[in-house]
């Protein structure tokens, strides 16, 4: 007879050592792929980069491009029946905020890095992203509160979407981060990763059903909102992400803490809809959260919610135009690549840095002779640039003149010139009164030449005394001077000395007037001042001579151009290559005086430079004029010579402050001329001027806030103009400085005035001998 007791409680045991084994074979399944999926997560991890994005304020860039730039980024999905089992590439989107400070981040493995980058460069153009070392947000004895989201219901019904907010929502995420105070800061990390397609087709099936029941007269009551199951299908046509959402609150203490998280969990309320919300989790492992959001570990247990990338594009995105929360990292000013096929040598000017690609930016001797123009406001550096080259040129054992009206660099410069090349220094100091260097204005090749000198010096008295031409300095200024400079110059040794002499010393004018050869100039003196009344004459004259005079009776200046021979001869030092530094110190001589002689200096420049016409060109050795803070000499002479100097081997670097500083032809000269425009941070009404100039690169905007050691440039490769780009000409600058030796600067001071200058005791007694002062 059948036991049937045995039997039933057979089939039962039987079931449940099934049963029991069927589930341990599941658990083991569910942890070989939890230990599949996290076997090398650290390793991972510590090869994530983090970058740092920071965008213009002025961007358009709509959240529907980020749904575009999420439906890219989807590529990193790997394929395979493996892969349902295996964890797929992830990455990190994150808002971060302390004091006074918004920033956005994407942190991703570095084998991503390039993708990214240019993913966020092509949706938001002109993004700066770079690559940063790991933030802290965790003060000393600080507090923290965290937190984790995920969606309340099933990952296929849809949060709102941007398309159905009223304003941006991260408009409410920063200003929840704009008010924080002293060691206060949060997070706000979402890790995302490729997910598999089976949440849309449970979506697909779940409305596929709802239809169906709609369709049974039965269960027609339970009827669904259409627009419900529209959004529903909307979301599962598109692609998904798994995503953790977590945010940390670090505060001084746990209440703050606790009341900066309550904040940032209520912004999130915004995305809540008819079918799907986000809720926060029971967090249960405290250290293994913190864990996970130090690594940027996906969850561990796989616990993710899936946002469709328009509900991700919504949670997260960069800000635009829009958003007006104070505090955010914007992009002050945009970077752009330095295209063209640059030398490999030559003048270092600086690095192209862009997209986390770095170039390095050289110029070679022809581009430098169509010269080169830097601007920016004072202390942005542009003195230090001007060092950088001519430590380069003095080291290529190249010729050059640096005129400073400020003399701290060049007392830098002496102490970096190479030892071998001490002897090639010319320095012209006026304010060492032992030794005084002769600058005779009035010395020239031939005659002609006076008349270049004489415009000059004309030239010269209207920047210094009349700058806007109201009638100080007019015709009869003009008439006076340049005749009595013609005169004087054929008078063998005579200098400006004799010049303020014969406007004011009638017998010395009779005793040189036999000299003169020129009928006009005679006549001047013969015919039009012997005929004045002496009321008259003394009025002219004398108003003219004061002027002069003013430089005369300065017994420093005096002594420099009394001189009858000039010790520097300029082009002598162009030919063979010295170095010279015209050190005008407004801090030792004065501003006037410092004006006057830079802007004398100016046209024994160009005479210099103009004389190497009888030369053939290939032995017309290269040189280089720097001046910094040119708009002190910037008379119609640097016209002429941004113009001219460059068919005989010369090259101008020039510098300043402002373009509204330059007189009007001056500033036509430099942009109709010179081959390199490179600008440091300037204001808004130079950004307005120079924004022409790097039209469709760079704007006003840009102009106005570049960083510190960057600057823009345009500029030209083989005469061939390249499109504008961003470079950072930042160097070491202590190390530079460790290179110095102040006895080779002290040695070459010494060598330069006792080859150049002359004892001030000879000087003063030539000078009264000849012109009975």
């Amino acid at each position: 007879m059948i036991d049937l007791n045995f039997w039933i409680q057979y089939i039962f045991a039987v079931f449940l050592g099934v049963a029991f084994l069927a589930a341990t074979m599941i658990v083991v399944w569910m942890l070989f792929v939890i230990w599949v999926r996290n076997r090398n997560r650290e390793e991972v991890s510590l090869n994530f980069v983090i970058l740092e994005i920071a965008v213009p304020r002025d961007n358009e860039v709509k959240v529907d491009a980020v749904e575009q730039m999420f439906a890219s980024l989807f590529s990193i999905k790997k394929g395979g029946i493996w892969q349902k089992f295996a964890s797929q590439q992830h990455l990190s989107l994150e808002i971060v905020g302390k004091k006074e400070d918004i920033r956005f981040y994407i942190s991703c493995h570095k084998k991503n890095m390039e993708l990214v980058e240019k993913l966020v460069s092509g949706t938001y153009p002109g993004t700066h992203v770079k690559q940063v070392d790991e933030y802290n947000i965790f003060y000393k004895n600080a507090k923290i509160d965290f937190a984790e989201l995920t969606l309340k219901n099933e990952s296929f019904k849809p949060i709102k979407n941007f398309k159905e907010l009223p304003v941006d929502s991260l408009s409410s995420i920063t200003s929840a981060m704009a008010k924080f105070n002293d060691n206060e800061a949060a997070a706000i990390q979402i890790i995302i990763s490729p997910a598999e397609s089976s949440w849309s087709k449970f979506g697909f099936g779940y409305v596929s059903k709802l239809k169906k029941e709609e369709a049974d007269p039965e269960k027609a009551k339970f009827k669904m909102n259409p627009q419900d199951i529209e959004a529903i299908t909307n979301k599962c046509s598109k692609v998904g992400f798994l995503t953790s959402i977590r945010i940390i609150s670090v505060s001084p203490t746990l209440e703050q803490a606790k009341a900066n998280l309550s904040n940032l969990k209520g912004t999130f309320s915004q995305f809540a809809g008819n079918q799907n919300s986000f809720s926060g989790n029971k967090i249960r492992f405290k250290q293994s959260f913190m864990l996970d959001f130090i690594y940027r570990y996906q969850n561990l247990w796989g616990l993710n919610s899936i946002l469709s990338i328009d509900e991700l594009a919504t949670v997260w995105h960069l800000p635009n135009k829009t958003i007006e929360t104070p505090h955010i990292f914007w992009l002050t000013a945009k970077t752009a690549p330095a295209s063209g096929e640059f030398p490999e040598s030559g003048l270092w000017l600086g690095r192209s840095v862009y997209r986390g690609q770095e170039r390095n930016i050289f110029m070679g001797e022809t581009d430098r002779m169509k010269h080169l123009y830097i601007i920016g406001r004072t202390g942005t550096g542009k003195t230090e640039l001007l060092k950088s080259m001519i430590i380069q040129d003095m080291r290529a054992g190249k010729g050059l003149c640096f005129m400073e009206p400020h003399g701290d660099g060049i007392e830098e410069l002496l102490e970096l010139v190479p030892p071998e090349r001490a002897e090639d220094v010319i320095l012209f100091d006026p304010s060492d009164k032992d030794r005084p260097v002769g600058l005779n204005l009035l010395e020239v090749a031939n005659y002609d030449e006076m008349h270049i000198v004489a415009s000059s010096i004309i030239n010269l008295m209207y920047k210094l005394y009349d700058p806007h031409r109201t009638g100080m300095v007019g015709p009869r200024f003009e008439h006076a001077i340049r005749n009595a400079m013609l005169t004087v110059a054929m008078v063998p040794g005579a200098t400006f000395v004799e010049v303020n002499r014969a406007l004011t010393d009638q017998k010395y004018v009779q005793e040189i007037l036999p000299l003169v050869k020129d009928p006009i100039v005679k006549r001047y003196w013969t015919d039009q001042i012997a005929q004045t009344s002496d009321f008259h004459k003394s009025e002219t004259l004398d108003y003219i001579a004061s002027k002069f005079g003013r430089f005369v009776t300065n017994e420093m200046i005096r002594n420099i151009i009394g001189q009858s021979k000039s010790a520097l001869n300029f082009r002598t030092a162009m030919d063979e290559g010295k170095i010279v530094f015209l050190k005008l110190a407004k801090g030792l001589l004065g501003e006037e005086d410092s004006n006057f002689l830079g802007n004398v200096l100016v046209p024994k420049l160009l005479a210099a430079a103009l004389s190497r016409q009888e030369i053939p060109k290939e032995q017309r050795r290269p040189f280089y004029l720097y001046v910094d803070e040119f708009q002190n000499f910037a008379t119609p002479d640097f016209a002429q010579m941004l113009s001219e100097v460059r068919k005989y081997g010369i090259g101008l670097v020039l510098a300043n402050q402002f373009v509204s500083q330059i007189d009007e032809q001056v500033r036509d000269a430099i942009f109709g001329n010179c081959g390199t425009l490179m600008t440091y941070r300037v204001g808004v009404q130079d950004a307005a001027i120079l924004s022409k100039e790097f039209e469709g690169v760079f704007n006003e905007t840009d102009l106005s806030n570049i960083p510190a050691q960057n600057i823009y440039v345009k500029t030209i490769v083989s005469g061939t103009p390249v499109p504008p780009f961003s470079m950072n000409v930042g160097r070491d600058l202590k190390a530079e400085r460790a290179q110095g030796s102040p006895e080779i600067a002290r040695m070459v001071k010494e060598l330069s005035r006792l080859k150049f200058g002359r004892d001030v005791a000879e000087v003063s007694e030539e000078i009264e001998r000849r012109s009975n002062l």
